[in-house]
């Protein structure tokens, strides 16, 4: 008896169930001549989630036109909830019990989800989109954009894992899956340069962002090291995208470090009907979620729930799915190295296998392990070593030296051992230096992989099967001797490391030279391809412990052309012959220094700051007037450093600003309220799909005071961007600035990439030093070429103040290190702070990369106004009274006017100089009459006295003697000799006064006449 069977369904239910029945009855009626149908040719499948979250299980045929239908009568039943899922391990049998089972061995199941572990080439459903940059990291004005192919910046499947190299072209890996109901996306990454980004967000399938917590900047994460991120999804369509953002070309100062991805799962995306097989070489035991990888010299084949071994014969890499005959043994399977010293202090060369050792001696064509080389007599220790042992050399005890014999003495009272390291010679690796092999991604590095002791080098060495690794040599170093300190905005050196390297590279290679400065592994220097033997120096400024690295990578990851011919890296190699540091605080010792201040227990005591130790005195004295050096135990006067224009020494510790200047001319400026802070953002820049970033610049004028220096953020960390509230975003000024971070300098800049949802914060990342301190400020130099080349006005640029900062970094593209300017100029309607501008050409702040110019238009770039600068104006003199008024001029800040109130003083109608002029002229007249009515005077005695001169020298005959003399006349100056018989009274003379004075032309007497007639007894000549 049928038994009727009674359920609900909806709209969608039912036209599910009629395009079945129709399907059913065209098939009977079109292929009548076909067997009936059997319950084998059925099978179970669930239809869509209804709108109350379940579904029901029905039967279809396997195959369309297979058989008739027949009396088969099985009605349809409710299914299992549309969010039911077995466990991981399990599968959900719906064609018997529909329960949860596990999987048989040599299968796995994730329970309801999938996962993509092969990557031998892109999975199915994955897609990869390479954009190239629409504009120049510089600007418009530049013609730097990257225009060459982004092939190198791609996503690529390597195996076991899938890699991009961020570069000059953003890449996207992007996956869609559907979930039928909420679940996960979790993945496994490799992530080890902070400046390069990669990113991870998930989209609904109209592109639109999720919720902020599925927008995911991944942690930085070791070389080696896997690091994994979880993130929940909502059901329906996801769009997932992981994207790689290297450094623009023009910002690039090294190759970065890959992205690596080994697996990715996603839950939720449907019901696990069966167990998936375990892919070639790995292997299950059943019931897991997983299989494993077989060991090397092991293989599998799909579904294996065991790995066999390879013959002897043969070998196989961990995860084969077969083995491959053992190669001939090559020069390339074998390392060299020196043996330590014997009891005879001899050394000489030897050689080993690489381990694991693939190849084969017994193959046809096989090479055979080198002999042991000819014995040698071991070196000597390194310059302030000692022998501790016949094989073995090491520092002194604290307080000695080691002489030129390699013994370690007591230093003399009040001295201190001179500590440095200086390792010359490599029969071992000396104190506080190790080598390492770091593996990219899945691989392992072979005992031949790192860095070996050669003799008088150190050299590298690995083998075939090392790839994507990195070859390091590490030393560590206590610190320096000595405080830090700044002179014109500079740092001062407390020391200095160098090194004596080798680099040959026939093919593609990396060398980098890195430090942990700050926290974090910061690039020094690198090279790329061969580089004859040159000794490198570096300036060490702090004096913090600090470890510096040597990172070779002999294969650059394997992208360049002949990657797969691997022999071609095996010629590739980097040598140090030397490494010197000196002003260490501990290491060896070759001599001892005096100490002018004492002795302590860590060595002399340093003399203050602004003092330097004479070399005659061997006593600390204080440095010259406008010079600074910090504390330590700088020898000579030439340590003292001079500070910069505009700066003034502080403690005598560093050269520093104020915040007010003076020019040449006696203007004063006070940029006081100029001292914070301030920030400044560059152009919108764009990707080719739209991504859009741009460029943050911190500044601060002058860093008087307590003000803390500016800090650039590096905020790509999974925690710090889980904040949603708006309070928490970065670009915010009080935030951004003040934020711990990687990087403070008095110019730095980072880069900003805003997130699809606004209420979240911007990542900040890439934190560059752009001026590391103030080296001086400078007025009356005019640089009118460089405003006008990006596109500022240039007039009266003399007339700006202009604020120079160094940042000692250099890089490939700036080998002097990047240079900032920031130019004040007057404007008085720019009150308060003013307003900062960037060039209008370069309209990132630069135009070339390293110099940086930032334009400020402030009221505080204005001179203040001197009583002197006014121009003094006088007014109409009216009624005895003149106004005085003062005009001021147009390129200072005016005085208060109650420093310049208009005031008045007495004044005459004539002017001054009328009135001065009239007696001078009256004075001057008078002088000239009199001097006329001399001369016409005088001109008459002299005429008067010639005529009576003719009439007295007449002789009887009518002959005239002439005078023997020049002239009987007086000459001036001469007084009147007059010879008379008689003799006159005083009253005569007045007598004759009061004549001369009353008659004009009275005939003097005889004894006034200055010719007198001689009186002859005899006719005599004259002559």
């Amino acid at each position: 008896m049928d038994q009727k069977i009674i359920f609900r369904c909806d709209a969608s239910l039912l036209k599910t169930l009629i395009s079945a029945s129709f399907l059913l009855l065209l098939v009977t009626s079109g292929r009548s001549e076909l067997r009936p149908c059997h319950m084998e040719d059925y099978h179970f499948e669930y239809t869509e989630c209804d709108s109350q979250g379940g579904r029901w299980r029905v039967l279809v045929p396997k195959a369309p036109n297979l058989c008739t239908q027949s009396n088969l009568k099985i009605m349809p039943s409710r299914g299992k909830d549309c969010n039911f899922a077995c466990n991981p391990g399990e599968y959900l049998d719906i064609q018997g019990d529909q329960e949860c089972h596990p999987c048989a061995a040599g299968s796995y199941s994730l329970g309801g989800g999938i996962r993509f572990s092969d990557w031998s080439e892109l999975p199915q459903g994955f897609a990869v989109k390479t954009e190239k940059m629409k504009q120049s990291a510089w600007g418009m004005h530049t013609k730097l954009a990257f225009s060459g192919n982004c092939s190198r910046s791609e996503w690529t499947p390597r195996g076991s894992y899938i890699m991009s190299m961020p570069g000059q072209c953003p890449s996207n890996l992007i996956f869609s899956a559907k979930l039928v109901k909420a679940g996960k996306v979790s993945f496994e990454y490799q992530y080890t340069d902070p400046d390069s980004i990669f990113h991870f967000m998930v989209q609904n399938d109209q592109c639109q962002a999720s919720s902020g917590e599925n927008d995911k900047w991944p942690d930085i994460t070791e070389k080696g090291k896997w690091a994994s991120v979880v993130i929940n999804l909502k059901s329906g369509m996801n769009v997932l995208q992981w994207r790689t953002i290297g450094a623009l070309a023009t910002m690039m100062q090294r190759i970065a470090s890959p992205v690596l991805i080994r697996k990715i799962e996603i839950t939720g995306v449907a019901y696990t009907s069966e167990c998936t097989k375990c892919p070639n070489g790995t292997f299950s035991q059943g019931g897991t979620s997983f299989c494993q990888t077989c060991p090397p010299n092991t293989f599998s084949h799909l579904g294996a729930n065991e790995c066999k071994k390879c013959k002897d014969s043969e070998y196989s890499e961990g995860g084969a799915s077969k083995c491959v005959p053992r190669p001939p043994c090559t020069e390339y399977d074998f390392y060299q190295f020196q043996k330590p010293c014997d009891d005879f202090k001899k050394t000489q060369l030897s050689h080993r296998w690489i381990e694991p050792k693939i190849c084969s001696e017994a193959v046809a064509g096989s090479v055979k392990l080198p002999k042991d080389g000819p014995l040698q007599d071991c070196p000597p220790c390194s310059p302030g070593m000692h022998r501790v042992n016949v094989s073995h050399c090491g520092f002194c005890e604290p307080n000695q030296y080691a002489d030129l014999f390699g013994d370690c003495l007591d230093c003399p009272v009040s001295t201190s051992p001179d500590y440095k390291i200086d390792y010359q010679h490599w029969i071992n690796m000396p104190p506080n230096i190790s080598s390492h092999c770091v593996a990219i991604g899945e691989e392992s590095c072979t005992t031949a992989a790192g860095w070996l002791p050669a003799g008088d080098h150190v050299r590298t060495s690995f083998g075939l099967s090392d790839r994507n690794t990195f070859l390091v040599l590490m030393l560590k170093v206590a610190g320096m001797k000595g405080e830090p300190g700044f002179v014109d905005g500079k740092p001062i050196s407390l020391g200095k490391i160098e090194f004596d390297m080798e680099l040959n590279c026939p093919s593609p290679c990396q060398f980098i030279f890195l430090n942990d400065r700050d926290g974090a592994n910061t690039v020094i220097q690198s090279w790329e391809g061969s580089v004859p033997r040159k000794t490198i120096s570096h300036q060490i400024f702090t004096n913090d412990s600090m470890v510096y690295t040597w990172a070779f990578q002999p294969d650059n990851f394997g992208l360049d052309p002949d990657f797969e011919n691997s022999t071609h890296k095996m010629k590739n190699f980097a040598k140090i012959y030397s490494i010197h540091v000196s002003n260490t605080l501990s290491g060896g010792a070759s001599s001892c220094v005096t100490c002018p201040k004492g002795k302590s227990s860590d060595g002399c005591i340093p003399c203050p700051d602004g003092e330097y130790i004479d070399p005659l005195t061997q006593a600390c004295k204080p440095c010259p007037a406008g010079t600074v050096l910090p504390s330590g135990n700088q020898w000579g006067k030439k340590a003292c450093k001079p500070c910069g224009e505009g700066l003034h020494p502080v403690g005598g510790r560093s050269c520093k600003s104020d915040c007010k200047f003076t020019d040449e001319s006696g203007h004063t400026y006070d940029f006081t309220p100029l001292n914070s802070v301030r920030f400044v953002t560059g152009s919108r820049l764009f990707t080719g799909s739209g991504t859009q970033y741009f460029h943050g610049f911190n500044i601060s004028l002058c860093n008087h005071g307590n003000q803390p220096l500016p800090t650039c953020i590096n905020n790509v960390t999974g925690d710090s961007l889980r904040q949603s509230s708006k309070e928490a975003e970065i670009i915010t000024k009080a935030e951004l600035l003040n934020q711990v971070g990687s990087l403070s300098s008095a110019i730095c800049r980072s880069t900003l990439v805003p997130q699809g949802d606004p209420d979240l914060p911007v990542v900040s990342t890439q934190p560059v030093s752009l001026g590391t301190h103030l080296t001086k400020i400078v007025t009356n130099t005019s640089l009118q070429d460089l405003y006008e080349k990006e596109g500022f006005e240039s007039s009266d640029t003399e007339r700006d103040i202009h604020f120079y900062y160094d940042s000692t970094s250099s890089t490939s593209a700036c080998p002097d290190g990047r240079t900032s300017i920031i130019s004040l100029k007057c404007d008085p309607s720019e009150k308060e702070k003013g307003k900062i501008e960037l060039p209008p050409r370069c309209s990132d702040g630069t135009c070339d990369g390293c110099l940086f110019h930032f334009l400020w238009r402030t009221v505080h770039a204005c001179p203040h106004c001197r009583k002197e600068d006014y121009k003094i104006v006088k007014g109409e003199c009216v009624s005895g009274k003149q106004a005085i008024h003062y005009f001021p001029p147009g390129d200072c800040l005016h005085l208060p006017e109650s420093k310049l109130t208009p005031i008045s003083q007495t004044c005459r109608t004539l002017p001054f100089a009328v009135m001065v002029a009239i007696p001078v002229s009256l004075g001057f007249g008078l002088i000239l009459i009199l001097l006329l009515i001399y001369c016409w005077s005088r001109n008459k005695k002299l005429e008067y006295r010639y005529s009576k001169l003719v009439e007295t020298a007449g002789g009887q005959d009518g002959e005239m003697e002439m005078p023997a003399a020049e002239t009987c006349g007086m000459e001036d100056g001469e007084e009147d000799v007059h010879f008379s018989s008689k003799s006159h009274s005083s009253g005569s003379f007045m007598k004759r006064l009061f004549g001369k004075l009353s008659s004009g032309r009275h005939i003097r007497e005889d004894e006034d006449n200055p010719f007198v007639a001689v009186k002859m007894s005899e006719k005599m000549s004259l002559t």
